[in-house]
């Protein structure tokens, strides 16, 4: 009877890894956008919250049937919904001959099927108070909704992938989950005084402000990411429109100027990259007065400079650019150096230099500088001179 429960668990510790790989960038931008910071107590609670609700949904649809034809011919016993609300009791009573101690209560299927349905959503409630901050009316509504869902999914037989329902839909699977989620939300009440504080405006007053090296990777990170996925749409759309030969023609030429268009004019209207406007960063001289044209565009060449000896030395190696000499053979080489020099320093120079400015920071005269959130209370507006003077002469 265990094999059956713990078999959800160890697909869910095998999926995990890929799902976090999925939403780490998205939880990461979250992050600053709402904490001032990408990681801290709350991002483990988050990933495990995760977890377990990745762990939970396995759990209502597995194991799922080996032989689809054969279960929908043999197993007909829930085709019918039970909508009998506690007759688990009934269940348990009968499997019991009446004897409701523990320890024979300890060896019936029944009674533990109902206790881990109880259980299921038990953590729920506790996530629900501890880490999204609900009261009990919306954690109840929110546990009957997620029960709600597990139990369609069930009938539904995984949203008609399956030719009939292999598991039943049960009402007293309602009743038990919700109760359990309400159970988890009570005892949420004494964990919070045990458990790191969970506050994300203090986290946001104490780190919000700063530029970590982690906060600028992940800015230029988001940047490369979104730029891959609009040259791809672009020479995707070319090739739908045209043919695949003149997509292919123009792949190289329109990431060129998709590339000037994401990394240098943009920045160049409106002093942020897309990636670095995620994370809430902005484009400064050291003094935090707006840089000119020219220290962005020595920025942007000096930051994307491996990105184009690279992109240059694809597109000599397809024939789309013709090189002289060895200058083509060079170029991987000489994209390598530009790698090593611009984006294998910032580490170097955030534990050596005092400013940790990074070489096209310094060679540009730029920064960044964090933006308070949208969501930030304003600042208090400095005392006027005619409010300060009589005080001063008193």
């Amino acid at each position: 009877m265990f094999r059956t429960y713990l078999l959800p668990v160890e697909a869910a510790v095998t999926w995990f890894p890929l799902l976090v790989a999925v939403i780490m960038v998205p939880v990461a931008v979250h992050g600053y956008r709402h904490r001032g910071r990408a990681g801290g107590w709350p991002v483990l609670v988050l990933y495990s919250f995760v977890f377990y609700l990745l762990a939970a949904l396995l759990q209502t649809v597995m194991p799922l049937p080996a032989d689809t034809d054969a279960h929908c011919t043999l197993v007909r016993y829930a085709e019918s919904p039970q909508l009998e609300p506690f007759a688990f009791q009934a269940r348990i009573s009968h499997a019991t001959g009446g004897d409701w101690s523990p320890r024979t209560l300890a060896g019936t299927h029944s009674a533990w099927t109902a206790g881990l349905n109880a259980v299921l959503l038990l953590p729920l409630g506790v996530y629900l108070r501890y880490y999204l901050r609900r009261g009990p009316v919306s954690s109840a509504v929110v546990a009957f909704a997620t029960s709600l869902f597990f139990e369609a999914t069930q009938y539904t037989g995984l949203w008609f992938v399956y030719a009939c329902p292999y598991r039943q839909f049960n009402v007293d699977d309602l009743v038990l989950n919700t109760a359990g989620a309400v159970c988890g939300w009570l005892l949420a009440g004494p964990l919070r005084r045990v458990l790191p504080a969970n506050d994300p405006d203090g986290e946001r007053t104490r780190y919000g402000g700063r530029v970590t090296l982690t906060r600028r990777a992940l800015a230029f990170l988001t940047d490369l990411a979104g730029w891959l996925v609009a040259w791809t749409l672009l020479t995707g759309g070319t090739a739908l429109a045209t043919d695949w030969t003149t997509g292919r023609r123009y792949a190289l030429p329109a990431g060129a100027v998709l590339g000037l268009v994401w990394f240098w004019l943009v920045p160049l209207l409106f002093r942020a990259t897309p990636g670095k406007r995620a994370v809430l960063l902005r484009l400064a001289r050291p003094d935090g007065r707006a840089p000119g044209p020219l220290r962005l565009t020595v920025r942007t060449v000096l930051l994307c400079s491996p990105l184009a000896l690279a992109w240059l030395a694809v597109a000599h190696r397809t024939g789309t650019v013709e090189l002289p000499g060895a200058a083509g053979p060079a170029l991987p080489y000489a994209a390598a150096l530009a790698a090593l020099v611009m984006w294998g320093s910032p580490p170097v120079a955030q534990l050596v230099r005092r400013d940790g400015r990074a070489p096209h920071e310094r060679w540009s005269g730029t920064v960044n500088l964090a933006v308070p959130p949208p969501d930030a209370p304003p600042a208090p507006p400095a005392p006027r001179r005619e409010d300060v003077l009589p005080a001063a002469r008193g």
